[in-house]
């Protein structure tokens, strides 16, 4: 298996996706994709703190707490700091940002849907089977930093 192959069509795969998904929930939900990932994490995972939403999608401090400040104004999201720490802020979705998140994972189910109408009807058992498996290896792939530095020195003989 060519390697080279195999990354650039991983890269094409995931920009195509993102960008296709940014394009649809914008022109139908209003919302921007850093929105929307925020949301749906919310929706998924529930309430949680500000620092493990900005660690679960991969935004830095600055960033998310602007987002969930525009979200809050919105009404989209609660906002409630600590009473123990006040460094740290818990969200959660109102019942208005469970229907934004409702609609949001419609549209994208329904992107999914058409998508896969693409795949010949024969092959979509299989392709379901490899994105499953995919998702096991990207999940296998998230370490910590010190990991990545450790594996990196194995790799080139320094361990």
């Amino acid at each position: 298996m060519d390697t080279l192959a195999v990354g650039g069509l991983l890269r094409d795969m995931a920009r195509l996706h993102v960008q296709i998904q940014r394009e649809g929930v914008s022109q139908c939900a209003s919302t921007t994709s850093t929105q929307c990932a925020i949301l749906t994490e919310l929706g998924r995972s529930g309430a949680m703190t500000l620092a493990d939403l900005g660690r679960r999608v991969g935004l830095d401090k600055g960033w998310i707490s602007r987002t969930v400040e525009g979200l809050a104004a919105e009404g989209l999201i609660h906002k409630v700091q600590s009473e123990t720490d006040r460094r740290t802020i818990h969200v959660a979705l109102s019942s208005t940002g469970e229907d934004r998140c409702e609609t949001l994972n419609h549209i994208l189910n329904a992107q999914a849907e058409r998508v896969i109408s693409h795949i010949p009807p024969e092959d979509r058992d299989c392709v379901f089977h490899a994105l499953q498996l995919l998702q096991a290896a990207l999940h296998n792939e998230r370490l910590d930093p010190q990991e990545i530095l450790e594996t990196a020195s194995v790799k080139d003989g320094a361990a």
